[in-house]
């Protein structure tokens, strides 16, 4: 890619590809991929647990089924 905005801004249309057999990820190196691959094990351990959880941003964010999302 030219730069990271036009990488970022080609991932965020992903969702119009749903339902096609074509998805596209963001190509990381091995160490990040190995990030990745604990922060996935956090999410399915917390919805294990019965709680909700998804990785934002590279980022896990875990909260109580009936919590609120307070940064709408």
């Amino acid at each position: 890619m030219s730069s990271t905005n036009h990488k970022y801004d080609i991932l965020s249309k992903t969702s119009s590809l749903k339902g096609t057999r074509i998805f596209i990820n963001e190509d990381l190196i091995p160490e990040d991929q190995a990030e990745l691959r604990k922060e996935v094990q956090k999410v399915n351990e917390a919805r294990k647990e019965g709680k909700w959880a998804i990785i934002k941003n590279r980022k896990v964010v875990i909260r109580d089924k009936n919590q609120k999302d307070n940064n709408k």
